[in-house]
């Protein structure tokens, strides 16, 4: 299963108008179109998929408590 995503974070502008920092994530590319011929194949593709949307949960966590810690 391949799988990408985007992520954009957006950062204030403190001299136009201040506002906390806050990111936006898109699925770009999922290409999963498996043939499941028993549960334990259902399984297997679908905890694929959920360890790539944790990867992305992680990686958009961090952006965010990146760009927080540098606006402070």
């Amino acid at each position: 299963m391949e799988c990408s995503f985007e992520i954009e974070v957006k950062e204030p502008d403190t001299i136009v108008m201040p506002f906390p920092p806050s990111v936006k994530f898109r699925i770009k590319q999922l290409n999963m179109t498996p043939s499941c011929m028993s549960e334990e194949d259902i399984d297997f593709q679908i905890s694929a998929l959920i360890d790539n949307v944790e990867k992305l949960r992680k990686k958009v966590k961090k952006k965010l408590k990146d760009a927080k810690a540098k606006n402070r």
